[in-house]
């Protein structure tokens, strides 16, 4: 088996460049009917939120396929640095959002239109909180799955 640069053996990167094909063909069809829909009057949010969503769900899944086809990490991978990684990165985005609030919260931002109801920002951030929690449970399970493979082998 050759190992490539990033380290991943043709197995893996040839199931990564299929999920990525797939997730790509998905992500287009999504915003095709997205749009479709949208010329047609029918909004399920405003338009940067509903692309943005759409982007994000395509993303979730292409990484959630990869670790669970086991084509995310190379064969002699640490899981643990990528755990710590992964925290760090939860806990940047957090302190990010803290000191976000803290030096932009009390400016005031009128709407567009007014009256209007737009909680694009808000369900932007649940999406993105619900991937790193659905990767970080990922790298876990895998973690985990990959012990009690190596117990099984002794």
């Amino acid at each position: 088996m050759r190992i490539n640069k990033n380290g991943l053996d043709e197995m893996q990167k040839e199931k990564r460049n299929s999920i990525g094909n797939q997730m790509f063909i998905l992500m287009f069809y999504a915003l095709l009917i997205d749009s479709g829909l949208s010329g047609a009057g029918i909004r399920w949010l405003n338009y940067p939120a509903n692309t943005m969503v759409i982007i994000m769900v395509c993303m979730g899944i292409y990484l959630v396929r990869t670790i669970a086809s086991n084509a995310y990490l190379p064969p002699k991978a640490q899981p643990r640095k990528t755990v710590i990684s992964l925290f760090l990165a939860i806990t940047f985005s957090i302190v990010l959002v803290i000191a976000s609030f803290n030096l932009f919260g009390d400016l005031s931002v009128q709407p567009a239109v007014e009256g209007a109801n737009d909680n694009s920002a808000l369900i932007l951030f649940f999406v993105s909180a619900v991937g790193l929690l659905i990767s970080l449970t990922v790298v876990i399970i895998k973690m985990v799955n990959d012990k009690r493979d190596g117990l099984d082998d002794d």
